[in-house]
Protein backbone atom coordinates (compact mmCIF):
# COMPACT_ATOMS: atom_id res chain seq x y z
CA UNK A 1 0.00 0.00 0.00
CA UNK A 2 2.78 2.58 0.64
CA UNK A 3 4.10 1.92 -2.69
CA UNK A 4 1.05 2.58 -4.61
CA UNK A 5 0.50 5.79 -2.69
CA UNK A 6 4.63 6.89 -3.56
CA UNK A 7 3.02 5.75 -6.71
CA UNK A 8 -0.05 7.95 -7.02
CA UNK A 9 2.13 11.29 -5.15
CA UNK A 10 5.18 10.45 -7.83
CA UNK A 11 2.30 11.04 -10.88
CA UNK A 12 0.99 14.42 -8.72
CA UNK A 13 4.04 15.33 -8.84
CA UNK A 14 4.12 15.22 -12.48
CA UNK A 15 0.26 16.30 -13.11
CA UNK A 16 0.62 18.04 -16.06
CA UNK A 17 2.57 15.35 -18.19
CA UNK A 18 0.48 12.81 -16.11
CA UNK A 19 -2.56 14.83 -17.24
CA UNK A 20 -2.23 14.94 -21.22
CA UNK A 21 -1.27 11.06 -21.29
CA UNK A 22 -4.69 10.25 -19.69
CA UNK A 23 -6.44 12.46 -21.90
CA UNK A 24 -5.24 11.22 -25.11
CA UNK A 25 -5.33 7.45 -23.45
CA UNK A 26 -9.03 8.43 -23.05
CA UNK A 27 -10.11 9.75 -26.36
CA UNK A 28 -8.81 7.37 -27.87
CA UNK A 29 -10.73 5.13 -25.35
CA UNK A 30 -14.03 6.99 -26.00
CA UNK A 31 -13.81 6.46 -29.36
CA UNK A 32 -13.43 2.79 -29.71
CA UNK A 33 -16.46 2.32 -27.36
CA UNK A 34 -18.29 4.89 -29.06
CA UNK A 35 -17.92 3.70 -32.68
CA UNK A 36 -18.97 -0.44 -30.89
CA UNK A 37 -21.99 1.76 -29.65
CA UNK A 38 -22.73 3.59 -32.32
CA UNK A 39 -21.93 0.74 -34.31
CA UNK A 40 -24.77 -1.53 -32.35
CA UNK A 41 -26.99 1.21 -32.15
CA UNK A 42 -27.06 1.78 -36.23
CA UNK A 43 -27.82 -2.20 -36.64
CA UNK A 44 -30.64 -2.04 -33.70
CA UNK A 45 -32.30 0.86 -35.47
CA UNK A 46 -32.08 -0.63 -39.02
CA UNK A 47 -33.45 -4.21 -37.75
CA UNK A 48 -36.03 -2.33 -35.59
CA UNK A 49 -37.47 -0.39 -38.55
CA UNK A 50 -40.26 -3.26 -39.30
CA UNK A 51 -41.16 -6.24 -36.95
CA UNK A 52 -44.03 -8.77 -37.66
CA UNK A 53 -44.27 -8.75 -41.45
CA UNK A 54 -43.66 -11.98 -42.79
CA UNK A 55 -42.75 -10.76 -46.23
CA UNK A 56 -42.07 -8.03 -48.28
CA UNK A 57 -43.31 -8.76 -51.86
CA UNK A 58 -42.47 -6.30 -54.78
CA UNK A 59 -41.34 -6.50 -58.41
CA UNK A 60 -38.71 -9.00 -59.23
CA UNK A 61 -35.40 -6.86 -58.83
CA UNK A 62 -33.13 -7.81 -55.74
CA UNK A 63 -33.12 -8.70 -51.80
CA UNK A 64 -31.31 -5.87 -50.94
CA UNK A 65 -33.14 -3.11 -53.46
CA UNK A 66 -36.75 -4.43 -52.85
CA UNK A 67 -35.67 -4.06 -49.01
CA UNK A 68 -34.31 -1.04 -49.16
CA UNK A 69 -37.04 1.07 -50.95
CA UNK A 70 -39.74 -0.18 -49.11
CA UNK A 71 -39.10 -0.07 -45.84
CA UNK A 72 -36.16 2.22 -45.47
CA UNK A 73 -37.57 4.62 -49.01
CA UNK A 74 -34.60 4.40 -50.66
CA UNK A 75 -34.05 4.44 -54.35
CA UNK A 76 -37.64 3.07 -56.53
CA UNK A 77 -38.96 0.08 -58.14
CA UNK A 78 -37.44 -0.80 -61.37
CA UNK A 79 -41.39 -1.49 -61.82
CA UNK A 80 -44.92 -1.77 -60.42
CA UNK A 81 -46.93 -5.05 -59.10
CA UNK A 82 -50.41 -5.47 -60.02
CA UNK A 83 -53.33 -5.09 -58.15
CA UNK A 84 -53.97 -8.75 -59.55
CA UNK A 85 -51.46 -10.11 -58.16
CA UNK A 86 -52.17 -8.46 -55.09
CA UNK A 87 -55.44 -9.77 -54.63
CA UNK A 88 -54.19 -13.68 -55.71
CA UNK A 89 -51.84 -13.43 -52.71
CA UNK A 90 -54.55 -12.16 -50.52
CA UNK A 91 -56.68 -14.91 -51.61
CA UNK A 92 -54.00 -17.35 -50.33
CA UNK A 93 -55.59 -19.42 -47.23
CA UNK A 94 -52.48 -19.32 -45.39
CA UNK A 95 -52.30 -14.90 -45.55
CA UNK A 96 -53.64 -13.31 -42.49
CA UNK A 97 -52.81 -9.98 -43.94
CA UNK A 98 -51.87 -7.58 -46.99
CA UNK A 99 -51.12 -3.80 -46.82
CA UNK A 100 -50.05 -2.49 -50.33
CA UNK A 101 -47.90 0.53 -50.77
CA UNK A 102 -47.02 2.95 -53.55
CA UNK A 103 -43.93 5.17 -53.93
CA UNK A 104 -42.31 8.15 -55.93
CA UNK A 105 -43.73 11.24 -54.97
CA UNK A 106 -42.47 13.64 -52.23
CA UNK A 107 -43.06 16.65 -50.00
CA UNK A 108 -40.43 19.16 -49.59
CA UNK A 109 -37.45 16.03 -49.44
CA UNK A 110 -39.49 13.65 -47.22
CA UNK A 111 -41.05 10.24 -49.22
CA UNK A 112 -44.81 10.00 -49.29
CA UNK A 113 -46.07 6.92 -49.22
CA UNK A 114 -49.65 5.91 -50.31
CA UNK A 115 -51.09 2.29 -48.60
CA UNK A 116 -54.19 1.72 -46.42
CA UNK A 117 -55.76 2.26 -43.37
CA UNK A 118 -54.17 -1.39 -42.74
CA UNK A 119 -51.19 0.25 -42.65
CA UNK A 120 -51.44 1.55 -39.09
CA UNK A 121 -53.11 -1.69 -37.64
CA UNK A 122 -50.39 -3.78 -38.85
CA UNK A 123 -47.09 -2.56 -39.59
CA UNK A 124 -45.09 -2.97 -36.32
CA UNK A 125 -41.14 -1.50 -35.52
CA UNK A 126 -38.74 -2.45 -33.03
CA UNK A 127 -40.03 -5.57 -31.20
CA UNK A 128 -43.72 -5.28 -32.49
CA UNK A 129 -44.77 -2.06 -31.05
CA UNK A 130 -47.79 -0.56 -33.14
CA UNK A 131 -47.77 3.06 -34.58
CA UNK A 132 -49.04 5.41 -32.50
CA UNK A 133 -50.12 9.10 -32.49
CA UNK A 134 -49.05 11.87 -30.62
CA UNK A 135 -52.16 14.21 -31.96
CA UNK A 136 -54.89 13.51 -34.32
CA UNK A 137 -55.65 9.99 -36.47
CA UNK A 138 -55.41 8.31 -39.33
CA UNK A 139 -56.54 9.47 -42.39
CA UNK A 140 -60.20 7.90 -43.63
CA UNK A 141 -60.53 10.45 -47.12
CA UNK A 142 -58.85 10.60 -50.04
CA UNK A 143 -57.75 14.01 -48.91
CA UNK A 144 -56.53 13.51 -45.67
CA UNK A 145 -52.38 12.66 -44.82
CA UNK A 146 -50.94 11.45 -41.85
CA UNK A 147 -47.10 12.82 -41.11
CA UNK A 148 -44.19 11.89 -39.36
CA UNK A 149 -43.00 13.64 -36.26
CA UNK A 150 -39.72 14.41 -37.88
CA UNK A 151 -41.82 15.98 -41.16
CA UNK A 152 -43.87 18.01 -38.65
CA UNK A 153 -40.91 18.98 -36.45
CA UNK A 154 -38.98 20.42 -39.35
CA UNK A 155 -41.88 21.73 -41.47
CA UNK A 156 -43.83 23.00 -38.84
CA UNK A 157 -47.07 21.11 -39.49
CA UNK A 158 -50.05 20.74 -37.32
CA UNK A 159 -53.30 19.22 -37.75
CA UNK A 160 -55.56 20.92 -40.40
CA UNK A 161 -52.65 22.08 -42.47
CA UNK A 162 -52.79 21.80 -45.96
CA UNK A 163 -49.76 19.92 -48.14
CA UNK A 164 -49.31 19.77 -51.33
CA UNK A 165 -47.56 16.35 -53.25
CA UNK A 166 -44.77 16.27 -55.47
CA UNK A 167 -44.14 14.37 -58.29
CA UNK A 168 -40.26 12.42 -57.54
CA UNK A 169 -37.48 13.94 -55.74
CA UNK A 170 -35.04 16.67 -56.41
CA UNK A 171 -32.37 18.34 -54.26
CA UNK A 172 -34.51 21.55 -53.19
CA UNK A 173 -37.14 19.13 -52.39
CA UNK A 174 -39.93 20.51 -54.31
CA UNK A 175 -39.69 17.94 -56.68
CA UNK A 176 -40.85 17.62 -60.68
CA UNK A 177 -44.29 18.67 -60.68
CA UNK A 178 -46.10 19.85 -57.82
CA UNK A 179 -49.60 18.74 -57.39
CA UNK A 180 -51.15 21.98 -56.53
CA UNK A 181 -54.85 20.79 -57.63
CA UNK A 182 -55.46 18.19 -54.97
CA UNK A 183 -54.31 19.29 -51.76
CA UNK A 184 -53.74 16.79 -48.61
CA UNK A 185 -55.09 17.78 -45.03
CA UNK A 186 -53.01 17.12 -41.74
CA UNK A 187 -55.29 14.76 -39.52
CA UNK A 188 -52.64 12.64 -37.70
CA UNK A 189 -48.78 12.85 -36.72
CA UNK A 190 -46.92 9.81 -35.34
CA UNK A 191 -45.19 9.44 -32.08
CA UNK A 192 -41.50 8.90 -32.41
CA UNK A 193 -40.05 5.77 -33.35
CA UNK A 194 -36.85 6.65 -34.61
CA UNK A 195 -37.54 4.66 -37.87
CA UNK A 196 -38.05 6.25 -41.61
CA UNK A 197 -42.06 6.39 -40.16
CA UNK A 198 -40.54 9.65 -38.87
CA UNK A 199 -39.86 11.05 -42.14
CA UNK A 200 -42.33 9.94 -44.28
CA UNK A 201 -46.07 11.29 -44.92
CA UNK A 202 -48.71 9.02 -45.68
CA UNK A 203 -52.03 9.40 -47.57
CA UNK A 204 -54.54 6.88 -49.28
CA UNK A 205 -54.11 4.69 -52.56
CA UNK A 206 -56.49 6.23 -53.79
CA UNK A 207 -55.59 9.76 -52.80
CA UNK A 208 -52.19 9.56 -54.21
CA UNK A 209 -54.20 7.85 -57.70
CA UNK A 210 -56.58 11.51 -57.52
CA UNK A 211 -54.04 13.64 -57.87
CA UNK A 212 -51.99 11.70 -60.52
CA UNK A 213 -55.61 11.65 -62.38
CA UNK A 214 -56.10 15.40 -61.90
CA UNK A 215 -53.07 15.96 -63.27
CA UNK A 216 -53.32 14.07 -66.46
CA UNK A 217 -56.78 15.28 -67.05
CA UNK A 218 -55.69 19.00 -66.42
CA UNK A 219 -52.77 18.93 -68.52
CA UNK A 220 -54.82 16.99 -71.42
CA UNK A 221 -57.36 20.16 -70.87
CA UNK A 222 -54.72 22.69 -71.21
CA UNK A 223 -53.80 20.80 -74.23
CA UNK A 224 -57.14 20.75 -76.11
CA UNK A 225 -58.22 24.68 -74.60
CA UNK A 226 -54.87 25.47 -76.51
CA UNK A 227 -55.41 23.36 -79.56
CA UNK A 228 -58.74 24.74 -80.07
CA UNK A 229 -57.37 28.61 -79.78
CA UNK A 230 -55.27 27.86 -82.96
CA UNK A 231 -57.86 26.33 -84.79
CA UNK A 232 -59.97 29.44 -83.93
CA UNK A 233 -57.00 31.83 -84.53
CA UNK A 234 -56.55 30.33 -88.34
CA UNK A 235 -60.35 30.35 -89.33
CA UNK A 236 -60.68 33.74 -88.07
CA UNK A 237 -57.67 35.27 -90.33
CA UNK A 238 -58.72 33.48 -93.31
CA UNK A 239 -61.56 35.68 -93.12
CA UNK A 240 -62.29 35.43 -97.29
CA UNK A 241 -62.54 31.31 -97.52
CA UNK A 242 -65.30 31.31 -95.18
CA UNK A 243 -68.05 29.61 -97.29
CA UNK A 244 -70.32 27.00 -96.57
CA UNK A 245 -68.13 24.01 -97.28
CA UNK A 246 -64.83 25.60 -95.44
CA UNK A 247 -66.73 25.83 -92.59
CA UNK A 248 -68.00 22.58 -92.86
CA UNK A 249 -64.07 21.81 -93.37
CA UNK A 250 -63.67 23.24 -90.16
CA UNK A 251 -65.82 21.97 -87.93
CA UNK A 252 -64.42 18.52 -89.56
CA UNK A 253 -61.39 19.61 -88.78
CA UNK A 254 -62.40 20.12 -84.97
CA UNK A 255 -63.57 17.24 -84.62
CA UNK A 256 -60.66 15.45 -85.53
CA UNK A 257 -58.88 17.62 -83.52
CA UNK A 258 -60.92 16.07 -80.20
CA UNK A 259 -60.53 12.78 -80.81
CA UNK A 260 -57.07 12.75 -81.39
CA UNK A 261 -56.97 14.37 -77.75
CA UNK A 262 -59.86 11.99 -76.51
CA UNK A 263 -57.61 9.00 -77.60
CA UNK A 264 -54.72 10.93 -75.84
CA UNK A 265 -56.30 10.93 -72.92
CA UNK A 266 -57.18 7.41 -72.61
CA UNK A 267 -53.93 6.21 -73.83
CA UNK A 268 -52.31 8.09 -70.46
CA UNK A 269 -54.96 6.63 -68.97
CA UNK A 270 -54.26 3.42 -69.53
CA UNK A 271 -50.75 3.48 -68.92
CA UNK A 272 -50.68 5.12 -65.90
CA UNK A 273 -50.84 3.34 -62.38
CA UNK A 274 -54.41 4.83 -61.60
CA UNK A 275 -57.19 4.59 -63.58
CA UNK A 276 -60.55 6.49 -63.39
CA UNK A 277 -63.79 4.85 -63.95
CA UNK A 278 -67.26 6.13 -63.21
CA UNK A 279 -65.48 8.57 -61.06
CA UNK A 280 -63.89 6.67 -58.84
CA UNK A 281 -59.99 6.30 -58.30
CA UNK A 282 -59.71 2.31 -58.60
CA UNK A 283 -56.20 1.26 -58.16
CA UNK A 284 -54.39 -0.83 -60.98
CA UNK A 285 -50.68 -0.98 -59.85
CA UNK A 286 -48.88 -0.58 -56.92
CA UNK A 287 -45.35 -0.52 -55.98
CA UNK A 288 -45.36 -3.74 -53.55
CA UNK A 289 -47.19 -4.97 -50.29
CA UNK A 290 -46.15 -6.33 -47.09
CA UNK A 291 -47.81 -9.73 -46.62
CA UNK A 292 -48.38 -10.85 -42.72
CA UNK A 293 -48.91 -14.97 -42.71
CA UNK A 294 -51.27 -16.89 -40.22
CA UNK A 295 -48.36 -19.25 -39.01
CA UNK A 296 -44.49 -18.23 -39.15
CA UNK A 297 -44.06 -21.78 -40.30
CA UNK A 298 -46.02 -21.31 -43.16
CA UNK A 299 -43.90 -18.60 -44.53
CA UNK A 300 -41.08 -20.46 -46.43
CA UNK A 301 -43.87 -22.10 -48.26
CA UNK A 302 -45.80 -18.58 -49.19
CA UNK A 303 -42.58 -17.08 -50.04
CA UNK A 304 -42.07 -19.95 -52.66
CA UNK A 305 -45.23 -20.13 -53.95
CA UNK A 306 -45.26 -15.90 -54.65
CA UNK A 307 -41.53 -16.56 -56.09
CA UNK A 308 -42.83 -19.21 -58.48
CA UNK A 309 -46.25 -17.85 -59.72
CA UNK A 310 -46.56 -17.77 -63.16
CA UNK A 311 -49.05 -15.05 -63.31
CA UNK A 312 -46.34 -11.89 -62.59
CA UNK A 313 -43.15 -11.51 -61.81
CA UNK A 314 -42.76 -11.33 -58.26
CA UNK A 315 -40.29 -11.28 -55.67
CA UNK A 316 -40.86 -12.34 -52.05
CA UNK A 317 -38.37 -11.37 -49.23
CA UNK A 318 -38.51 -12.21 -45.19
CA UNK A 319 -37.44 -8.67 -43.91
CA UNK A 320 -34.85 -10.63 -40.92
CA UNK A 321 -33.19 -12.91 -43.90
CA UNK A 322 -32.47 -9.49 -46.31
CA UNK A 323 -31.73 -7.24 -42.78
CA UNK A 324 -28.47 -10.24 -42.64
CA UNK A 325 -27.53 -9.57 -45.97
CA UNK A 326 -27.43 -5.63 -45.50
CA UNK A 327 -25.27 -6.06 -42.52
CA UNK A 328 -23.11 -8.88 -44.34
CA UNK A 329 -22.51 -6.93 -46.95
CA UNK A 330 -21.82 -3.41 -44.66
CA UNK A 331 -19.62 -6.05 -42.86
CA UNK A 332 -16.40 -4.34 -44.57
CA UNK A 333 -17.52 -0.90 -43.58
CA UNK A 334 -17.74 -2.03 -39.85
CA UNK A 335 -14.52 -3.66 -39.81
CA UNK A 336 -13.10 -1.02 -41.60
CA UNK A 337 -14.10 1.39 -38.89
CA UNK A 338 -13.22 -1.14 -35.73
CA UNK A 339 -9.88 -1.18 -37.01
CA UNK A 340 -9.30 2.62 -37.57
CA UNK A 341 -10.85 2.73 -33.83
CA UNK A 342 -8.54 0.15 -32.19
CA UNK A 343 -5.55 1.56 -34.21
CA UNK A 344 -5.88 4.93 -32.57
CA UNK A 345 -6.03 2.97 -28.86
CA UNK A 346 -2.96 0.99 -30.14
CA UNK A 347 -1.70 4.48 -31.12
CA UNK A 348 -2.80 5.96 -26.97
CA UNK A 349 -1.11 2.79 -25.87
CA UNK A 350 2.19 3.16 -27.67
CA UNK A 351 2.19 7.02 -26.31
CA UNK A 352 1.70 6.02 -22.52
CA UNK A 353 4.69 3.73 -23.15
CA UNK A 354 7.15 6.72 -24.61
CA UNK A 355 5.69 9.02 -21.85
CA UNK A 356 6.78 6.21 -19.36
CA UNK A 357 10.16 6.19 -21.11
CA UNK A 358 10.73 9.24 -20.85
CA UNK A 359 9.80 9.90 -17.34
CA UNK A 360 11.85 6.75 -16.19
CA UNK A 361 14.95 8.21 -17.98
CA UNK A 362 14.34 11.74 -16.04
CA UNK A 363 13.75 9.83 -13.25
CA UNK A 364 17.23 8.52 -12.05
CA UNK A 365 18.55 10.42 -9.19
CA UNK A 366 14.90 9.18 -7.71
CA UNK A 367 15.83 5.64 -8.92
CA UNK A 368 18.70 5.44 -7.29
CA UNK A 369 18.02 6.69 -3.94
CA UNK A 370 15.07 4.09 -3.91
CA UNK A 371 17.93 1.36 -4.50
CA UNK A 372 20.08 3.11 -1.94
CA UNK A 373 17.36 2.73 0.92
CA UNK A 374 16.86 -0.60 0.32
CA UNK A 375 13.95 -0.83 -2.14
CA UNK A 376 13.98 -4.27 -4.47
CA UNK A 377 13.44 -4.77 -7.82
CA UNK A 378 10.23 -5.80 -7.00
CA UNK A 379 9.36 -2.08 -5.58
CA UNK A 380 10.23 -0.49 -8.35
CA UNK A 381 8.55 -2.91 -10.75
CA UNK A 382 5.82 -2.06 -8.67
CA UNK A 383 5.96 1.28 -8.34
CA UNK A 384 6.55 1.90 -12.27
CA UNK A 385 3.37 -0.75 -13.01
CA UNK A 386 1.65 0.81 -10.43
CA UNK A 387 1.72 4.55 -12.25
CA UNK A 388 0.75 2.98 -15.50
CA UNK A 389 -2.08 1.31 -14.11
CA UNK A 390 -3.40 4.19 -12.38
CA UNK A 391 -2.94 6.03 -15.78
CA UNK A 392 -4.98 3.71 -17.73
CA UNK A 393 -7.58 2.92 -15.09
CA UNK A 394 -7.90 7.09 -14.52
CA UNK A 395 -8.15 7.04 -18.38
CA UNK A 396 -10.91 4.05 -19.03
CA UNK A 397 -12.83 5.96 -16.34
CA UNK A 398 -12.49 9.46 -18.37
CA UNK A 399 -13.14 7.76 -21.52
CA UNK A 400 -16.41 6.11 -20.64
CA UNK A 401 -17.78 9.26 -19.47
CA UNK A 402 -16.69 11.20 -22.07
CA UNK A 403 -18.07 8.95 -24.73
CA UNK A 404 -21.23 8.31 -22.46
CA UNK A 405 -21.64 12.01 -22.43
CA UNK A 406 -21.15 12.48 -26.05
CA UNK A 407 -23.89 9.68 -26.79
CA UNK A 408 -26.41 11.65 -24.75
CA UNK A 409 -25.30 15.15 -26.97
CA UNK A 410 -25.16 13.42 -30.02
CA UNK A 411 -28.34 11.49 -29.68
CA UNK A 412 -30.77 13.78 -30.49
CA UNK A 413 -29.07 15.04 -33.84
CA UNK A 414 -28.65 11.54 -34.87
CA UNK A 415 -32.36 10.59 -34.17
CA UNK A 416 -33.34 13.79 -36.34
CA UNK A 417 -31.00 13.30 -38.48
CA UNK A 418 -30.19 9.23 -39.49
CA UNK A 419 -33.36 7.47 -37.09
CA UNK A 420 -30.72 6.20 -34.75
CA UNK A 421 -31.47 6.06 -31.72
CA UNK A 422 -28.63 6.08 -29.38
CA UNK A 423 -30.10 4.49 -26.01
CA UNK A 424 -27.72 4.60 -23.06
CA UNK A 425 -27.29 1.07 -22.25
CA UNK A 426 -25.09 1.31 -19.88
CA UNK A 427 -21.59 -0.82 -19.56
CA UNK A 428 -21.63 -4.43 -20.81
CA UNK A 429 -19.66 -7.50 -21.02
CA UNK A 430 -17.48 -6.42 -23.76
CA UNK A 431 -17.36 -3.07 -22.25
CA UNK A 432 -15.83 -4.65 -19.32
CA UNK A 433 -13.64 -7.35 -21.47
CA UNK A 434 -11.73 -4.15 -22.92
CA UNK A 435 -11.24 -2.25 -19.94
CA UNK A 436 -9.51 -5.64 -18.44
CA UNK A 437 -7.50 -5.49 -21.35
CA UNK A 438 -6.66 -2.33 -21.68
CA UNK A 439 -5.03 -2.80 -18.01
CA UNK A 440 -3.16 -6.00 -18.52
CA UNK A 441 -1.60 -4.07 -21.66
CA UNK A 442 -0.96 -0.86 -19.28
CA UNK A 443 0.35 -3.16 -16.65
CA UNK A 444 2.83 -5.08 -19.33
CA UNK A 445 3.74 -1.19 -20.20
CA UNK A 446 4.69 -0.21 -17.05
CA UNK A 447 6.97 -3.45 -16.13
CA UNK A 448 9.03 -2.93 -19.18
CA UNK A 449 9.51 0.65 -18.51
CA UNK A 450 10.37 -0.12 -14.87
CA UNK A 451 12.66 -2.55 -15.91
CA UNK A 452 14.53 -0.22 -18.35
CA UNK A 453 14.29 2.29 -15.22
CA UNK A 454 15.84 -0.48 -13.16
CA UNK A 455 18.69 -1.60 -14.87
CA UNK A 456 19.46 2.08 -15.88
CA UNK A 457 19.83 3.21 -12.33
CA UNK A 458 21.78 -0.05 -11.05
CA UNK A 459 23.98 1.16 -14.18
CA UNK A 460 24.35 4.85 -12.86
CA UNK A 461 24.59 3.90 -9.33
CA UNK A 462 27.63 1.99 -9.72
CA UNK A 463 29.35 4.04 -12.39
CA UNK A 464 28.63 7.79 -10.86
CA UNK A 465 31.51 9.71 -9.68
CA UNK A 466 31.42 11.29 -6.29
Amino acid sequence: MNVLFLALKSLWYRRLATGLTVVAIALSVALFVGVGKTREATRDAFSGAVSRVDLIVGPRTGNLSLLLYSVFHVGYPSHNVSMKAVNHVQANEQVAWVVPFSLGDGYKGFPVVGTTTEFFTHYKFRDGQSIQFSHGRGFTTDHEAVIGSEVARTRGLKLGDKVVLSHGHTEDGDGFEKHDEHPFTVVGVTDFTGTPIDRSLYVSLEGLGAIHDVSTEAKSSMTHAAGKKDVHASNHGDEHGADHGEGHSEGHSEEHHDHGHESEHDHSREHSSFATKDGKILVNYVSGFFVGAKSRMSSLELQRSINTWEGEALLAIMPGVAMAELWKNLAIFEAALAIVSALVVIAGMIGLFVSLLILSSQRQHEMIVLRAIGAGPSTIFTLLAGEAVAIVLSAIVLGFAVMYLGMLALSPWLERKFAIDLQLSGVNVGDMQFAALLLVVGAFVGVISSLRAYRTAMHDGLTTKF
